[in-house]
C-alpha cells in the first residue's frame, strides 16, 4: 500500500530552508561525491584478484565454512569462486560474515607464524584502504563496525538513482508542512535523530553482517512527525493499493499506524530484501515520539480548519479594505480638484477584487475622462475581465465594451484572449453590433488565428437573426478567408 498526502494552505507561510538543504546535500552526495565509487570499486577489486589475498584468504574462508559444517554456504561460495568475473560477489559474501572477516583482521585466520603472513598483512592493509576510500563503504553504517560517524553520514548516500528520486519526492511532499509547524532548527534536529533512531531498530532486528544507507529512516521519522504534529486535523491523501487508487480525507494521525503496518507487513513477507523495513519503523517510531513534545508548538503555526477557504476569506478581506481606502483617496482628490491623483487613485482600485458594480462604474466614468491614459486602457481590460453572467454585470460589460472601443485613443487595447473571451460572453446574449465589432478587431489584430473564423461566424449569425442579412453576408464573406482548422 503506499499512502502519501497532499497539503494545500494548512500552516502559516514559511520558506523550507531545511528541506532544500537537506536535498541540497543529497542531491551533491549523490551525483558529486559517489560517483566515483564504481571506479573505485573497479581498482580495488582488480588490485584484490592480482594479489596474494585470493590465494590465500578465499581457501582459508572455505575451509572456515568447512569447520562450522555450513554445507550450503559452502558450496555456493564454491560455486561463484570458479569464476574469476564474480569475485566481486565472492567478496562481498566473505566480508558478510562478521565472525571469518573479526578473526581475519586480527591475525587468526593467517597468522604471524604463516611464511607469507608479511606480505599478505601489507596487501590486506592496502586493500582495506582502497575499500574505505569509496564513498558509501567509509561513511555507510556497518553493524560489524558502527561508528557515531556512520550512524549519521549513512543518512545522506543513497544505492542508486531510483533509491534517491523515491526519498527526495518524498521529503518534498511531507517535510516542508513539518517545517513550518517546528521551525527550521527542530525540524532538522528531528531529521537527524530520527535517522539515528532507524539505525537502532536496523540494528536491533538484523544484528551483525548488515549495512545501511540512505534518507528513507530520517524521512520515515519526518512523517511520524507529520502525523502526530498534525493529530487530527483532516487531510487529503492520495492512496494505492495493488491497481486501485483514490483520495481520501481522514485525521492525519491515521496515517501513522497504517504506515507502520505496512512496513511490518512489507519486512514480514520481503524480510530477506534489501530494503531496510526496520530503519522505516524506527523512523517513524523516533519522529512520531519526539514530535509529541511540540503539539503545542505546532499547533500556533496551523491555519484554521478549511486554511483554504479561511485563507480566501482573508485575502478578500484585504482586497476589500484597499479597495476602500483608494476611493476615498480618489473622492478625496477629486474634491479637491486634484485630476491626476484620483485618476492614480480610481486605477488603483479597478484593480482589487471584490467591489461591486456601484464601485468598478465610478472608477470607469472618472478614467474615461483621459481616454489615452494608460489608467483608463488597464482598467477598461481588468472590467472586460469579469466574470458574473447576471444582467447589471452583463449590462456593465456592455457599456464599458461600447465606451472602450469608442474612447480609447490612440486605438483599443485588446488581445487575441479577451476579445475570444468577449466573444462568447456576448453571443450568449445576443449582441450583434458587439460581436461584429469584435470579430473584425480579431481578424485586425490575429488574423491567423483559428478561433477568428468562429467569431466572424458568430457575428455573422447574430445578424442573420437580428435580420441584418447585409451585415451577416458581410461577415460571411469575410470568414470564407479563413479555412477551417
Amino acid at each position: 500500500m503506499f499512502l502519501i498526502p497532499y497539503l494545500h494552505n494548512v500552516t502559516r507561510p514559511h520558506f523550507p530552508v531545511g528541506v532544500i538543504l537537506l536535498v541540497v546535500i543529497n542531491l551533491f552526495v549523490f551525483f558529486g561525491l559517489q560517483q566515483r565509487d564504481e571506479g573505485r570499486y573497479h581498482l580495488a577489486f582488480e588490485y584484490y584478484s592480482q594479489s596474494i589475498l585470493p590465494r590465500l584468504e578465499l581457501p582459508a574462508y572455505a575451509d572456515y565454512l568447512k569447520k562450522q559444517r555450513r554445507a550450503d554456504d559452502l558450496k555456493k561460495f564454491e560455486q561463484l569462486s570458479r569464476h574469476k568475473e564474480a569475485l566481486p560477489y565472492v567478496l562481498r559474501r566473505m566480508d558478510k560474515d562478521a565472525v571469518f572477516m573479526r578473526d581475519l583482521r586480527a591475525d587468526k585466520i593467517i597468522t604471524p607464524e604463516h611464511e607469507d603472513y608479511a606480505q599478505w598483512r601489507q596487501a590486506r592493509d592496502y586493500f582495506e584502504r582502497s575499500i574505505d576510500s569509496i564513498t558509501i563503504e567509509r561513511y555507510a553504517f556497518d553493524t560489524d563496525r558502527p561508528s557515531w560517524l556512520t550512524a549519521f553520514t549513512h543518512q545522506f548516500l543513497h544505492g542508486g538513482t531510483g533509491h534517491l528520486i523515491g526519498n527526495m519526492v518524498v521529503l518534498i511532499a511531507i517535510a516542508p508542512a513539518v517545517e513550518a509547524l517546528l521551525g527550521t532548527g527542530l525540524f532538522l534536529l528531528i531529521y537527524l535523530l530520527g535517522g539515528l533512531g532507524a539505525v537502532a531498530l536496523h540494528w536491533l532486528i538484523v544484528g551483525s553482517g548488515s549495512g545501511l544507507v540512505g534518507a528513507s529512516g530520517a524521512i520515515s521519522a519526518v512523517m511520524g512527525a507529520f502525523a502526530v504534529l498534525l493529530y487530527k486535523r483532516r487531510i487529503p491523501f492520495f492512496y494505492f493499493v495493488v491497481v486501485y487508487f483514490d483520495i481520501v480525507r481522514a485525521p492525519a494521525l491515521i496515517a501513522l499506524p497504517l504506515w507502520l503496518a505496512n512496513e511490518l507487513l512489507q519486512m514480514y513477507w520481503n524480510g530477506n530484501s534489501q530494503v531496510a523495513y526496520g530503519a522505516h519503523i524506527g523512523g517513524l517510531l523516533t519522529g512520531g515520539l519526539l514530535a509529541w513534545f511540540f503539539r503545542d508548538r505546532a499547533a500556533a503555526q496551523l491555519l484554521p480548519e478549511g486554511g483554504g477557504e479561511a485563507t480566501k476569506e482573508n485575502e478578500q478581506a484585504v482586497a476589500q479594505a484597499s479597495l476602500q481606502r483608494y476611493l476615498a483617496e480618489a473622492r478625496r482628490a477629486m474634491r479637491n480638484n486634484a485630476f491626476e491623483q484620483a485618476r492614480r487613485a480610481y486605477a488603483k482600485a479597478a484593480r482589487q477584487t471584490g467591489g461591486d458594480l456601484v464601485d468598478w462604474r465610478e472608477c470607469f466614468n472618472v478614467l474615461k475622462l483621459s481616454p489615452g491614459s494608460e489608467e483608463f486602457h488597464q482598467a477598461a481590460r481588468a472590467f472586460l475581465r469579469l466574470r458574473a453572467d447576471d444582467q447589471e454585470t452583463q449590462s456593465f460589460v456592455l457599456e464599458v465594451f461600447r465606451n472602450y472601443v469608442a474612447l480609447a485613443k490612440p486605438q483599443p487595447r485588446l488581445d487575441a484572449e479577451l476579445l475570444v473571451q468577449l466573444s462568447e460572453r456576448f453571443r450568449r446574449h445576443g449582441c450583434a453590433s458587439e460581436l461584429d465589432r469584435i470579430a473584425r478587431l480579431l481578424h485586425a489584430i490575429s488574423p491567423t488565428d483559428p478561433r477568428c473564423r468562429d467569431a466572424i461566424l458568430a457575428a455573422a449569425s447574430a445578424h442573420y437573426g437580428s435580420g441584418d442579412a447585409r451585415r451577416g453576408a458581410d461577415l460571411t464573406r469575410l470568414a470564407e478567408e479563413h479555412p477551417p482548422g
